[in-house]
Formats: C-alpha cells, structure tokens, sequence
C-alpha cells in the first residue's frame, strides 16, 4: 500500500511540473506575439482594414485596364508569420536570416484575416497582384507553394522578392512604374493602391496616394524599425 502511495504521489507531483512548465511557457511569450495570436482586437482590425479597402477601391478597381495593379507586402499583410515569432520565443532566440529561410521553407505561414476575401474579390476584375516583399528571391518557390495551399496564390501574379541588399523596395517600385529591370515584359504600370505593415512599403503620400483612401496599413508589434 505505501508503494502505491509513493508512486500515485509522484505521478501527481509529475503532473504539477508538467502544468507549471506549460504556464511558464504561456507566460514568457511576448505580449506582441499574444496580441497578435489571441486578441480578438487583432483580427477585428485587420478584417476592418481590407473591407475598407474593398469599399474604397472597388469602383476603380473594376473600372481599371490590364495595366492596373496593386501592390501588396507578403509578411504580417497577406501572410501571417506570428508561429515564426512563437518559436523564436520558445527558443529564447531573436531575428536571424538563416531561422527566418528555414521557417520560410516549411511553408506554414497562415493568412492575416481578411486577406483571402479581399484577394479573391481583386480576381475578378482586370487588376494585376504584384507582391513586393523583402522575402530573399531564392525563397520565392516556397512562397509560392505556401500561398498555393492557402488558396491565394495564381499563375499571372508577379513576384519582386527581394535580390541583395541594394535591393531595396523603392527599387522595385521604381521598375513597376516605369516597366525596367524586372518588369520589362509587362510595361509601365498603373499602380492603384499599396498595402503593407510598414512605412517602407507605401510610398510618399501626395495629392494621389494617401494613407486610409489607397495605402493601407496594418498592424505588426512584433518586429520593425521604429
């Protein structure tokens, strides 16, 4: 009987290491990376922000030529990284490029709320999807296979990944308005609106792109210059 004893209290005691590891665990994740992942507030602000797109944009969107795009950031805009930041956490571990590829190639980024209904409404008109990501150019197959299986990938996207470090997005940018480099089989094009998750992905605003009416920004606490 006291064998019984001893052994039904360890397993008891075992149990208690095991609630209080998993506690600590829950606990030492940044309250960012919580936000972003628990918070109602999150989804509710991103969902928010595409439908008010979608409302600003959609007359001039279903008015537009084949030479008409749009600009869209891939990471915390249409592809939601938060299970990247979670492990980082878990880690004790920061930022680095070689996590950040290696994650890339797993392909399990998730979506932001409300990118797919917004995306999908984007197809049926005659407007182009240019994604212009700081994602590494050798990265851009993953990519793609990650966006397949999350059903907003199609074959007539463009893809301006990011090539070296004098690659920057205003680069890119320039190469979509004046149909060089990159874009030189499609033409100049009409870019209608920019969405990202930071300052560098929108241009300067002047009388024609302004913030809330054709730039969209969406939140991201867990990682920037600021």
């Amino acid at each position: 009987m006291k064998i019984i004893t001893t052994i039904l209290l360890l397993l008891f005691l075992q149990s208690c290491d095991t609630n209080d590891s998993s506690i600590t665990k829950e606990i030492s994740l940044p309250n960012d990376v919580r936000w972003v992942t628990n918070s109602s507030e999150y989804r509710i602000l991103c969902e928010q922000i595409y439908k008010n797109a979608w409302q600003n944009l959609s007359q001039t969107l279903k008015n537009s030529n084949s030479d008409a795009c749009i600009i869209m950031d891939l990471d915390e805009t249409v592809l939601d990284n938060s299970k990247y930041q979670i492990g980082l956490a878990e880690k004790n571990e920061t930022y680095n490029p070689e996590s950040w590829s290696e994650w890339v190639n797993l392909k399990e980024a998730n979506l932001v709320p409300g990118a797919k209904d917004f995306i999908d409404k984007v197809r049926q008109t005659n407007v182009k999807i240019i994604y212009l990501s700081n994602r590494m150019a050798k990265n851009e197959l993953p990519t793609m296979e990650n966006m397949m299986d999350l059903g907003i990938y199609e074959e007539d996207d463009i893809f301006l990944l990011r090539i070296d470090k004098p690659d920057k997005k205003d680069v890119r940018r320039s190469e979509v308005l004046n149909g060089t480099g990159r874009m030189v089989n499609f033409g100049p094009l009409n870019v209608l609106a920019y969405f990202g998750d930071a300052r560098h992905d929108f241009e300067d605003p002047n009388s024609y792109f302004k913030f809330g009416e054709n730039m969209f920004m969406f939140p991201n606490p867990m990682y920037g210059k600021w």
